[in-house]
């Protein structure tokens, strides 16, 4: 067993030591791709392919504040041997509307994750597109779930970003304690909802201004 990732560390407990490669880079891509220069490995053309539209993925073409020039050259690096550009990648992998076909339950929970902090637990729910009008249009149905899940499993608040990558920014849809989501972004709800230029990262971005407002 390995842990590669470009996550924080939270609490790991194995039965022997194990080989662990942790790096500040904006995709777990990012490290795998270094790793195959390291060893002079040559990846084919196909998965050069995929390392580079993961990457672009994570880093949402390199606009957030997680992504490094590390990361920017990797993908570069990726994307000759594919025979890709990755303007045109990035274009292909946001344009694709995540609404086609997909019910809102599978929509929401696609890129979920809980947070425990300062005692508060929180769901943050993360959707990326090009062009995220649709999703707004389904506003009031995300929040009936929001609602229905933090009355369910007992949260102090659900939060949906509704990140558009060409807007460069997050309408954010919060359900819970809206106090203090004003409170940490200085921003005032309508209907459940506010736009905040600039936000795009989850990790580097909303939990922090909670974890700052909360000490």
């Amino acid at each position: 067993m390995e842990i590669i990732d470009h996550h924080r560390l939270a609490e790991v407990e194995t039965d022997a030591p194990v080989y662990v490669r942790n790096e500040p880079v904006g995709s777990t891509c990012t490290i795998i791709t270094s790793m195959f220069f390291e060893r002079g490995v040559m990846p084919s053309k196909k998965l050069a392919g995929l390392l580079a539209a993961a990457i672009v993925t994570d880093t949402i073409v390199f606009k957030s504040p997680t992504s490094t020039a590390v990361d920017r050259a990797m993908a570069q690096r990726m994307a000759k041997i594919a025979g890709l550009s990755l303007e045109t990648l990035g274009q292909e992998i946001f344009s694709v509307s995540p609404t086609d076909g997909t019910d809102l339950e599978t929509l929401y929970f696609t890129d979920f994750k809980q947070f425990q902090i300062a005692g508060h637990s929180i769901g943050i729910s993360q959707i990326t597109s090009l062009d995220t009008e649709a999703l707004s249009a389904q506003k009031q149905d995300f929040i009936t779930l929001m609602e229905r899940e933090t009355a369910q499993h007992s949260y102090d608040m659900m939060l949906l970003m509704l990140t558009d990558v060409l807007k460069e920014g997050t309408l954010l849809i919060a359900v819970g304690d809206l106090d203090s989501v004003e409170h940490a972004f200085n921003v005032s709800f309508k209907d459940h909802a506010a736009f905040l230029p600039g936000v795009i990262s989850r990790k580097k971005q909303i939990v922090p201004a909670l974890s700052l407002l909360w000490g």
